[in-house]
């Protein structure tokens, strides 16, 4: 059998839609129904600029009025307001020598294709969390961290039970959502969460679509253990956990290729008596819901990773209540 080639096997226009949707359908996030597609976000992303307005309804507040025969009833404006999706472009290249046990499978196609779309899942779930940090550094500098609860200690290595993860602190971080608390149905957590989670004996799991026993919750949150969660080292020793509680559809997810080659192929004969070289590229906008890109800074094609966890990145323009996120932080 002749050699495979990845010139040979990948079609650029057939593969990058096929790795899109694996990507997605992968990601942790999308499978629990947190992060879920966005047409509207899609779409915008294949007109101009870096950043997107998404304009919506304000909730209707006040009190009732009594009617009266001589005076008009007062008329009442519907105000709006807006989200701002920050445009992202991301891209990630590889030869063939790093695909060479996938080349050497039965269908190096979709060898290929396993590989390169679990690469995106967990590119696109580490900008996700990276956004999601950002969201709660801004809310602790400018909201006085009423969508945080925090519990840890900066000496996190003299740590103690009540520093870690606990159903009491829990219940206080879903009660930040006030009478909508029901709405919130997943956490994320870091495996050193999840791990004390385990040890008190906390964790519930519940069927696959196969009938195993293997999807965690926790007090009947579905569970989401990633090692992308972040980890802040303390002031005097140890680490800090952040654990997310979302509701459904607390992230938008939009994806459009336009303006960009989102797969190419290239045979560098120079290279190591010839190379074949895959390059991938994503255009992507993750947007928490009730929040405002506002980094001032912006100057760069694309965030950085910095960008996107910095604390003046973001802005809230939801009530709280009606956002999708709440962190706890514990050393544990």
């Amino acid at each position: 059998m002749s050699e495979a080639r990845i010139t040979d096997i990948i079609v650029p226009e057939i593969f990058g839609p096929y790795i899109a949707e694996r990507s997605l359908n992968q990601n942790r996030f999308a499978q629990a129904g947190v992060m879920v597609p966005n047409g509207q976000l899609s779409a915008l992303l294949g007109g101009g600029g870096k950043t997107f307005n998404l304009p919506y309804w304000k909730d209707l507040t006040g009190s009732t009025d009594i009617p009266s025969e001589t005076v008009d009833t007062t008329v009442n404006p519907i105000a709006t307001d807006k989200m701002i999706a920050r445009r992202q472009i991301r891209e990630k290249a590889w030869g063939s020598n790093d695909l060479a046990a996938a080349l050497a499978g039965a269908d190096p196609y979709a060898a290929i294709s396993d590989r390169v779309s679990g690469f995106w899942a967990k590119a696109d779930e580490a900008a996700l969390l990276y956004t999601l940090r950002g969201v709660i550094a801004g809310n602790i500098k400018d909201n006085s961290g009423d969508l945080v609860v925090d519990i840890s200690t900066e000496d996190g290595a003299a740590a103690t039970s009540a520093n870690k993860i606990s159903a009491k602190k829990t219940i206080e971080a879903v009660m930040k959502q006030g009478d909508v608390f029901d709405e919130v149905v997943a956490m994320g957590v870091h495996s050193v969460t999840y791990q004390t989670l385990v040890e008190n004996d906390l964790i519930d799991y519940v069927a696959d679509s196969n009938g195993r026993l293997t999807i965690p919750t926790y007090m009947g949150l579905r569970l989401i253990v990633s090692d992308n969660m972040p980890v802040i080292a303390g002031g005097t020793s140890g680490y800090k956990y952040h654990s997310y509680l979302y509701k459904a559809g607390a992230i938008a997810y939009g994806e459009n290729p336009s303006f960009i080659t989102p797969v190419e192929i290239y045979r560098n004969p120079k290279r190591g008596g010839g190379v074949d070289e895959l390059y991938t590229r994503k255009q992507f906008a993750i947007q928490p819901l009730g929040f405002a890109w506002a980094l001032a800074s912006d100057t760069g094609i694309s965030p950085t990773d910095a960008n996107l966890y910095h604390e003046d990145s973001w802005n809230r323009v939801y009530d709280k209540k009606n956002t999708g996120i709440v962190a706890l932080i514990s050393n544990g």
